[in-house]
């Protein structure tokens, strides 16, 4: 070793010693923000679940399991004419007698209204996204549009939930009260079976009637298919990454066997239908904690009706309708709803991570 390369290596330990220093700091920096950040997501969930329980206990101790099943929403105290068993208002000394209805809460109308909503979004969305996600997959690559499209597609998915729901009070809406429901009503309306579309039940006094539904296109079906309009994008890109992954060894082999184009594409959704499940499980969660669209178009009305053409609610609807303005018991039934809502979404999103996930896990030990 020369005198020159002696002094540039005691020179250079120093250095590269320091450097070490410095790399190993990073590293150790770098690792205490990653598990910083891991710690506060799980914090945040954590938070969230307590705060939605603690402030919902006196809703859950007042009505316990009824809140699922009652039917009945009344956030005010009401005073009415006490009746009799015959319907009769009650008199006692030439006055009418009247009761003190307390406040009652009652979940059952927002969860079916979120279910029909989500599954209506879902019987529009799911056809009309496979087919988007094949044409995305098998076709547009041939005309060289794929990359525009899947842009176009992934935009859909970005958009606010409130311009879908102005599009659908200013178009959608009046579109279906002025042609669409009518126009079913004119076909079906005489055909017997379908007599309970039209028309519903109420309740006056202690008397039922019948009326006819007035066709106002801010209804179930409205809500439905706004929800289907926004969960198609979201739908259609899992799908088409799902279809993607198919190997070309399986499509390739279909058409040697001399299978169609239409089998050959049934054979991959087939193949990948763990995937496309759960792409669909995805879709589902969305549509049922969406609120802004569906509060705009849905018609906001706390009753259940069999009907598509009646107006209806959700139960993220319901919360941002009300909670503003909800105190005490009010506001606890509402943020007892937000845990219903929130364990329905975690359930799907369990579901469709284990289809997807497990799918693509099943597959890859299947080859």
């Amino acid at each position: 070793m020369t005198p020159r390369a002696s002094h540039g290596v005691a020179a250079g330990a120093p250095a590269d010693a320091a450097r070490r220093r410095r790399l190993r700091a990073a590293d150790a920096a770098l690792t205490a923000f990653a598990r910083g950040c891991g710690v506060a997501i799980i914090v945040m969930l954590v938070a969230l679940i307590a705060v939605l329980t603690v402030n919902s206990v006196p809703s859950i101790r007042r009505f316990g399991w009824s809140f699922i099943v009652s039917s009945e929403w009344r956030p005010n105290e009401i005073e009415r004419p006490l009746r009799d068993e015959a319907g009769r208002p009650v008199i006692e000394d030439g006055e009418v007698v009247t009761e003190v209805v307390r406040p009652s809460f009652g979940a059952l109308p927002v969860i079916v209204g979120t279910a029909v909503s989500s599954l209506l979004a879902i019987a529009v969305a799911v056809p009309l996204s496979l087919g988007a996600a094949l044409f995305l997959v098998r076709v547009a690559p041939r005309l060289r549009i794929a990359g525009i499209l899947s842009f176009l597609v992934e935009f859909l998915a970005a958009i606010p939930s409130i311009a879908y729901g102005i599009w659908g009070l200013f178009v959608l809406a009046p579109f279906l009260q002025q042609h669409l429901e009518p126009a079913i009503r004119r076909v079906l309306g005489g055909v017997p079976g379908f007599h309970w579309l039209f028309f519903e039940s109420v309740t006056i006094g202690n008397t039922v009637v019948e009326r006819e539904i007035p066709l106002t296109g801010r209804d179930m079906l409205c809500g439905g298919l706004i929800l289907g309009i926004m969960i198609l994008p979201i739908i259609t890109a899992v799908s088409r990454d799902v279809l993607r992954a198919v190997p070309k060894a399986q499509i390739e082999g279909t058409v040697a066997m001399g299978a169609t184009w239409w089998q050959s594409s049934a054979g991959m959704l087939r193949y990948s239908r763990s995937g496309l499940f759960g792409a669909v499980m995805l879709g589902l969660a969305r549509a049922a904690g969406e609120t802004m669209a569906v509060t705009m178009v849905i018609g906001n009305s706390n009753r259940i009706s069999a009907s598509l053409f009646a107006p209806a609610q959700t139960m993220s609807s319901l919360i941002a309708n009300e909670f503003a303005e909800a105190s005490d018991l009010h506001r606890s039934a509402l943020l007892e709803i937000a845990i219903i809502l929130l364990i329905m979404s975690l359930i799907l999103n369990i579901v469709a991570r284990w289809f997807v996930v497990g799918g693509s896990a099943r597959t890859a030990a299947a080859h």
